[in-house]
């Protein structure tokens, strides 16, 4: 072949390859394609009727563009409350590997200060930036071993206020994890069990930073205990909460 045609075809490929590139950098797939989350898979201990509520994910393309139903203070007989409602949104924007949410109401009354910033390397999320009420945020950063998140650590004005650190089992799926605190000696486990044999729907979504823990097993785990450790070793269980196989 001549000079100037293996040339020509180098560029060719060249720019096929460019292309691709780009194309998967623009369409960074955030929600996987799914279109609705019941809100039992948030962590929250606050969620009423889980059966009921959902997450709604809407798409232009294959990009996420919106996160429709979110938590906001409602009046309720004089004494506001946390609820779940289809009026709190987040507006989601792609640029390259960074994403924005900007949480935002469709009703004028309920308003919001809560901006983040997340940045991905692939598909894996590195570093979240919380800015709520003020322009120092809180800034999470996350480390894998291969797929797996190993660790998330917590800043503020580079000043460490906490960590996670995450164990899976040979299924795959989150055996436990461990909170330390940069203030208090004390550490809290979070163990996970009861994992049914249905595929996670959310695993690996982690644009929402209530979707974890449970975006990061396989399955589905159906009971959760909270074990907090003094200084001394001495164990108290704070906390256990368990779900319905058929939920999921």
């Amino acid at each position: 072949m001549p000079y100037f045609m293996k040339k020509i075809y180098l560029f060719y490929f060249l720019g096929i390859f460019l292309f691709v590139s780009c194309s998967k950098d623009e369409e960074m797939n955030l929600g996987q394609g799914i279109k609705e989350i019941p809100i039992y898979y948030l962590e929250l201990p606050i969620i009423p009727t889980p059966t009921v509520n959902e997450i709604k994910l809407s798409y232009k393309g294959r990009q996420l563009t919106s996160i429709i139903g979110g938590f906001a203070f409602m009046p309720s007989a004089g004494v506001p409350r946390t609820v779940f409602t289809d009026n709190v949104y987040w507006d989601v924007v792609v640029k390259g590997n960074r994403v924005t949410l900007e949480k935002k109401s469709f009703d004028k009354a309920i308003t919001f200060s809560n901006r983040q910033e997340l940045h991905y390397q692939g598909n894996k999320i590195v570093e979240r930036k919380i800015f709520e009420n003020t322009n120092t945020p809180i800034i999470h950063k996350y480390e894998y071993n291969d797929d797996l998140l190993k660790e998330e650590q917590m800043f503020r004005d580079s000043q460490f206020l906490s960590s996670r650190t995450f164990y899976y089992n040979t299924a795959g799926n989150l055996d436990s994890l461990v909170v330390s605190h940069g203030f208090y000696t004390h550490k809290s486990v979070e163990i996970f069990s009861d994992y049914d044999q249905k595929p996670n729907r959310i695993k690996g979504l982690m644009v929402l930073e209530e979707l974890l823990p449970r975006a990061l097993s396989k399955n589905n785990y159906l009971k959760k205990s909270v074990i907090s450790i003094a200084e001394s070793g001495e164990r108290v269980l704070r906390q256990e909460r368990t779900w319905e196989p058929q939920l999921f």
